[in-house]
């Protein structure tokens, strides 16, 4: 009887919820841990097998939908989620064994080696969403954000390495960061240039990592950011924060920017780009005799005159009381639905008022009918 796979997740060590930097960054670890060029302990091969299935299945969008629903069975059908070495072509769209490290650490394409990119790459962006309320829209102003972010390990400088020593140069790759692996099919000899496994493609090793980052050279980091929200900011806007997104990965690196998407509603309100949209109940008697509404708006409060004999589900109009259009001096208008409010519990006068006044309507229509 073959023995159970066990759950992807439980793998790589990560939540269901993990993203992909997350999973990537799992994956790394173990990849170095288990791989068997750096691991010759008994089993070492086949965990670094089982780790690099649960990666190519869960880093695939398609492939982790299915499984997250079906589990391995729903992998079944399309042949995800295979058994080893020679399934990595099915996982990595047919790159073979090089292309799961091509797609970690930045490998070349197959048959020709591939420049290294000059100088530290920046760190990857950051995005995030807020909700912010309509009368922060009307009037622009500062929101305070709570932020964790992966910033550089100040105890190692961001080396990885334990304060007082420092990476080695990599002896599985000479310090290139880089291996060229061959791999036949048939009279034909592929050769690709891929990251190195055994130093993640950095090009040196730590012996001695340091306690506080764990040799990632990167920490969880909490920082307060005052974010200035202009006026007018439409829905779904994205404000861009220039080196507050993750940490470099390379020494000397600069961070990524942070993306904020800015979410601006109101549960009373209905928007349309300047333009306010609102309901409101009108008794009968001021639907039949007319009115003045006060609307508290963003903006501040609105005064509306309700016509007499307005009818249920009319909209009235107010021009300019609407919110302020984003860098321009023009405003939006207010639109006012009102929904006739019709009493149930009348009290025994207020019944004896209708029903006076249903008689003399009906006099009235009466009267009409003679002429």
């Amino acid at each position: 009887m073959a023995e159970a796979k066990r759950d992807y997740y439980e793998v790589l060590g990560v939540a269901r919820d993990a993203d992909d930097a997350a999973l990537k960054s799992a994956f790394r670890k173990l990849a170095r841990e288990w791989h068997p060029d750096r691991n010759q302990s008994a089993g070492a091969e086949e965990r670094f097998k089982e780790v690099s299935e649960a990666y190519g299945v869960l880093s695939d969008a398609q492939k982790r939908a299915a499984y997250d629903r079906f589990g391995h069975r729903g992998l079944e059908a399309g042949g995800g989620g295979g058994g080893g070495f020679q399934d990595f072509s099915d996982m990595f769209g047919g790159g073979g064994f090089g292309s799961i490290f091509d797609t970690l650490f930045g490998g070349g394409g197959r048959g020709r080696q591939q420049r290294r990119p000059s100088g530290p790459r920046p760190g990857r962006n950051a995005t995030i969403e807020i909700a912010v309320s309509l009368e922060r829209v009307a009037t622009g102003g500062v929101e305070q954000l709570k932020l964790v972010r992966r910033a550089e390990c100040l105890t190692c400088s961001g080396t990885g390495a334990k304060p007082g020593t420092e990476p080695k140069r990599c002896q599985g790759c000479r310090g290139t960061g880089q291996r060229v692996v061959e791999r036949r099919e048939g009279p034909m000899l592929f050769r690709q240039v891929v990251g190195c496994p055994t130093c993640g493609g950095t090009g040196s090793v730590i012996e001695k990592p340091c306690k506080k980052c764990k040799g990632e050279g990167q920490v969880n980091e909490e920082e307060t950011l005052e974010l200035k929200i202009p006026v007018g900011i439409a829905d779904g806007a994205v404000l861009r924060v220039p080196g507050r997104g993750e940490a470099s990965e390379d020494k000397g690196g600069i961070p990524g920017d942070l993306h904020v998407v800015v979410h601006a509603r109101d549960e009373r309100f209905v928007r349309r780009g300047a333009h306010l949209g609102v309901t409101e109940p009108l008794s009968a008697l001021d639907a039949t005799l007319g009115t003045r509404l006060t609307i508290e708006t963003p903006t501040g409060p609105v005064e509306v005159d309700v016509p007499a004999g307005t009818q249920h589900g009319t909209t009235l109009h107010v021009a300019g009381a609407g919110l302020p259009e984003f860098r321009s001096s023009g405003k939006g208008d207010l639109f006012v639905t009102v929904e006739v409010d019709v009493p149930v519990d009348l009290s025994v006068e207020e019944q004896d008022l209708y029903e006076r006044l249903r008689a003399l309507q009906q006099a009235r229509r009466a009267a009409e009918g003679d002429d």
